[in-house]
């Protein structure tokens, strides 16, 4: 017997009216993100054309900064080769005596001398040079600073490259002007007379200056005016 569709709790237009509904929902779902998925598509290809960009101005900066960079380096070869050819020395040429004053103790390196403070004999390589504590010690003539350092014989220290394999040791200093890496000129205050170190306190104050060619020393005297 055919069952009366009253009877009948869901009836099939029910379910048609359903299924429409529910495939126009799925429309609606796929028509939304068609339109996300476009939206989001023009925004990546607007990110990708402003990365190109960018990376074309990046180069472009790149390649002023590297030929800024090879410009300066460049420059600064040039500055240093005629710092170079400026510091130079032949030996011949007389320098101006770091300070003035009487010859306290003299070069000597073939015999040996008396050190009152040390009370020994022994080789001096260089030479100690009377001045008052406080006498502004000056560059013998345009050199570079290579180091500067303490020693307990010397005190403070400055060494000054002349040039030519010539360098000039400042010894018994204080209050110094200069720094390693500095270049001074001829005349040029590099730092004042201390109280001598313990090895000269009998000797009185003074500049101890030392000179080398090559790595030996030689006598200053031969060299000062």
């Amino acid at each position: 017997m055919r069952k009366n569709n009253r009877d009948n709790p869901f009836p099939l237009r029910k379910y048609y009216g359903v299924m429409i509904a529910a495939f126009a929902l799925f429309l609606g779902v796929m028509a939304y993100y068609s339109v996300q998925f476009k939206e989001k598509r023009e925004l990546a290809k607007q990110e990708v054309k402003l990365d190109k960009t960018v990376d074309v101005a990046n180069s472009a900066t790149q390649g002023t900064t590297q030929a800024s960079t090879q410009e300066v380096t460049e420059e600064t070869e040039k500055t240093t080769q005629t710092m170079q050819q400026s510091i130079a020395y032949n030996g011949k040429t007389k320098l101006t005596w770091p300070v003035t004053g009487n010859i306290l103790l003299p070069y000597s390196v073939d015999a040996t001398i008396y050190f009152e403070s040390l009370d020994q004999y022994r080789t001096n390589k260089g030479i100690l040079i009377e001045a008052k504590e406080g006498t502004a010690a000056k560059a013998v003539k345009q050199a570079k600073v290579a180091e500067v350092r303490k020693t307990a014989e010397y005190g403070q220290t400055v060494l000054l490259d002349l040039g030519s394999g010539y360098t000039a040791l400042y010894g018994q200093l204080k209050e110094l002007t200069v720094k390693t890496g500095d270049t001074v000129e001829k005349g040029q205050i590099i730092g004042k007379v201390s109280a001598p170190t313990d090895y000269y306190t009998l000797e009185g104050t003074n500049l101890y200056f030392q000179m080398e060619k090559d790595k030996k020393t030689v006598d200053p005297g031969k060299y000062l005016e």
